[in-house]
């Protein structure tokens, strides 16, 4: 009986972490809502005791942004938004501001609260009403709708594409579409770089977005495009290792991994993450095993690789360490 429940278990875990790891296919249809949908009508209490409201027809953009404040990432989002809502300068009254957070301490957000220029909204959700309303399920999250009340953009997560995604639709939503002129440096200046760099970072965010949609194949090809530019950017190589063990192309990973050399201890557990994935998808679980153990020393934060562990491990029906691998994961996962 107890051998039973184990396995049970350890099959949710396994199932939780698949949510959350594997089916990316599902990502966009977690929310309650999609890209062109109308932002769906809320109110909820704000910080200091007052009832903001949301309805359709106000003619102004909205930003909703999702945080819990004791989290790290949460903190660095919120600094952040604030650093592009200053940007804004004048466009920022064309723009409605709400953060929803679960804590009313940690994030430092209090102070603007009493900002109505900057028409920025604290608003408390600690039962998690506006969360479920939404469909969010990850901190930080930011939805943004245009001046018609239709959503443009969604994105879960923090990384390092989300001080220029955040700023890019924030612009679309206020129409801020061109260069302005050098006088007029007081204004926000959406500038086309067309750097090599440049390019190679625009294919990778790209590929970010086609990778949440689901849409594999062709995130793919907009890194082997950013490879094409630079055959030497460790960058792209990872990414595109990593999105051929997502898509199942473990010997297409392989070859990325055997060509490639890094120096930093975390692109060394990426490339060890995806040689392990990769060996444990071709059936090689001992090897495998070395080689997460090894990325997970590295990177102790690695959540796929305590993910791939917790499958060889289940693989064997080694149950306890499998567990304990995806209990890992998962831990991280909620911090």
């Amino acid at each position: 009986m107890i051998a039973r429940k184990r396995i049970a278990t350890c099959a949710v875990s396994a199932l939780v972490m698949v949510q959350f790891l594997c089916c990316t296919t599902l990502q966009a249809g977690r929310y309650a809502f999609e890209v062109g949908d109308k932002m769906p009508e809320f109110s909820a209490p704000t910080l200091s005791g007052q009832v903001f409201t949301f309805e359709h027809n106000k003619g102004k953009a909205l930003m909703v942004v999702f945080l819990s404040p004791k989290q790290k990432r949460s903190a660095q989002a919120a600094a952040d938004i604030e650093k592009i809502l200053s940007q804004l300068e004048t466009n920022a009254e064309r723009l409605e501001t709400v953060i929803a957070v679960d804590d009313p301490n940690g994030v430092d957000l209090t102070s603007k609260q009493k900002s109505p220029a900057k028409n920025i909204h604290i608003l408390l959700d600690s039962k998690y009403k506006l969360w479920g309303k939404f469909g969010i399920i990850a901190t930080p999250t930011f939805v943004i709708a245009d001046t018609n009340d239709k959503v443009i953009c969604v994105k879960a997560g923090y990384g390092y594409d989300f001080i220029p995604t955040l700023r890019a639709y924030v612009n679309q939503a206020l129409g801020i579409a061109q260069e302005t002129a050098p006088k007029d440096a007081g204004r926000v200046k959406t500038v086309s770089n067309d750097t090599t760099a440049a390019r190679i970072k625009r294919h990778l965010q790209m590929a970010k977005i086609l990778e949440e949609k689901g849409r594999l194949e062709s995130a793919i090809a907009e890194i082997q495009k950013a490879r094409e530019l630079d055959p030497n950017s460790a960058e792209a190589a990872l990414v595109l290792g990593e999105l051929f063990c997502r898509a199942g192309r473990s010997k297409a990973a392989l070859d990325i991994t055997e060509s490639l050399i890094v120096t930093s201890r975390l692109d060394k557990a990426r490339l060890l993450l995806i040689s392990g994935w990769a060996k444990r998808q071709m059936g090689e679980l001992d090897t495998a095993e070395k080689l997460l153990l090894e990325a997970a020393k590295l990177d102790p934060k690695s959540a796929r690789a305590l993910f791939e562990l917790g499958k060889i491990y289940q693989a064997r029906q080694q149950n306890d360490k499998a567990m304990e691998s995806y209990y890992k994961a998962l831990t991280l996962i909620f911090d």
